[in-house]
């Protein structure tokens, strides 16, 4: 009795035999045309030789500055190239800061054969050297894998937030399958690292969501006072439910504190009312080039980082007990300020800022954030957790990155263990209180 992965495997075979053939003979069949009905877009120093090998980067959304996702995948692909972007969606107009040719194949009925048609209309008469994919929908893992059959190209998976053991929205058989067919598989931090291996019994490794490398500062920088009586901070971080906003400016219009906003303040999800913002002191500086950020951060005690509640209250309590924002290593690499990370104890961003001793972790209480901002404002205080932040910062300088991650790719596992090192030790156990066994 064949298994279920001999199957998938036959299936695929079949399927991307017929449709190559479809697509390579000279008519033009309906199942794939042979003017692809999607609109790829060229960057004007691209050549016009398409016999290279291809590096296809498979996203949920548009690649540009204006979420967490984009700038990571920018930089951990700097300067690749004959670089392919397929996208699902467009969540910000349309705008793409990335690759040499992009693409915009809607998110479709989750029809595997669709997703082969659709592939070999756009990427026809090219070759395919690897195949990354950051998956976020069930759309993104079945480009993925279309590519990777069809042209028998290298497939990393690079998981920056779950979206499947607790997350659920990509089925079990489906990133199973992906998976499986991967030759190197990635994840931002240990705790998703450990609840992957745990479900799927396939080896994972590490790549954080690491910082320009002319922007780390490896020295700690002097602690940082406010006069007056004011307190004064930063916040960084996106707010994934509206629950955590509100939250924030209830605690924050309490704590007596001028708190300046560097994130996207238009967001399509949450809603930022004006009246809100301005109760708690928050002033929205929207984004700024991180070059520019990282001298302002360096300049507040604290940085504020939203984060899940885990009170019962959440949409998606599982999602945000297992996320790590990226800007809480922003924060620690470039700047060295102490975070204050406000929310539950058991967030995957509250255990790294705990396990480094960079920062403190308090709930969605207005005495107790005051009481935290009042300590990191210590020089004392400021002076240990800058200290462990320099140290830890090297580790995460994306110098070299580009070229680690193709090497990686190719000997399907880390090029080297610098990831691994940085977090020799920790404890990346954790317990969502839900079942993680594999389905059949």
């Amino acid at each position: 009795m064949p298994s279920m992965s001999d199957l998938d495997a036959s299936a695929n075979d079949a399927l991307r035999d017929h449709l190559f053939g479809l697509v390579q003979a000279a008519s033009q069949p309906p199942a794939v045309p042979r003017e692809s009905p999607f609109n790829v877009i060229a960057s004007p120093k691209v050549g016009s030789d398409l016999s290279a090998g291809l590096r296809v980067v498979v996203t949920m959304n548009e690649v540009n500055e204006r979420h967490g996702t984009g700038p990571l995948v920018q930089r951990i692909c700097a300067g690749w190239p004959a670089l392919f972007s397929i996208r699902a969606r467009n969540d910000w107009g349309g705008r793409q800061d990335f690759g040499d040719w992009n693409v915009c194949i809607p998110q479709g009925n989750g029809l595997r054969w669709q997703s082969f048609a659709d592939v070999l209309s756009v990427l026809r008469g090219r070759q395919v050297r690897t195949v990354l994919c950051v998956p976020f929908l069930s759309d993104d893992l079945l480009t993925a894998i279309a590519v990777k059959e069809s042209f028998d190209a290298k497939l990393c998976i690079y998981i920056m937030d779950d979206q499947n053991v607790a997350g659920g929205h990509i089925p079990d058989g489906l990133m199973g399958e992906a998976l499986d067919k991967a030759s190197l598989r990635l994840v931002t931090h240990p705790e998703l690292r450990f609840v992957y291996e745990r479900k799927y019994g396939l080896p994972f490794y590490l790549l954080p969501a690491i910082v320009p490398a002319d922007l780390v500062a490896t020295r700690p920088l002097p602690p940082q006072t406010v006069p007056g009586r004011r307190r004064r901070g930063a916040l960084m971080g996106s707010f994934w439910d509206q629950r955590w906003f509100d939250g924030l400016c209830e605690v924050l219009k309490d704590c007596d504190c001028d708190i300046d906003w560097f994130g996207n303040n238009k967001s399509p999800w949450v809603r930022f009312p004006a009246e809100s913002l301005a109760q708690a002191g928050i002033t929205a500086r929207g984004i700024v080039p991180e070059a520019q950020l990282a001298v302002e951060l360096a300049a507040y005690p604290f940085v504020v980082v939203p984060t899940g509640a885990l009170d019962g209250s959440e949409t998606t309590p599982g999602v945000a007990q297992l996320s790590l924002p990226g800007r809480i290593l922003f924060a620690l690499a470039t700047s060295q300020t102490p975070l204050l990370v406000v929310g539950s104890n058991r967030t995957c961003g509250s255990r790294f800022v705990t396990h480094f001793d960079i920062g403190e972790v308090v709930p969605y209480d207005a005495a107790r954030v005051s009481a935290a901002m009042d300590r990191l404002s210590e020089p004392s205080m400021q002076l240990r957790m800058r200290q462990n932040a320099a140290a830890m910062a090297p580790s995460l300088s994306d110098a070299g990155l580009p070229a680690w991650l193709e090497a990686s790719i190719q000997l399907e596992r880390p090029a080297d263990t610098r990831f691994e090192d940085l977090f020799a030790g920790y404890d990346a156990r954790i317990d969502l209180g839900t079942p993680v066994a594999r389905a059949s």
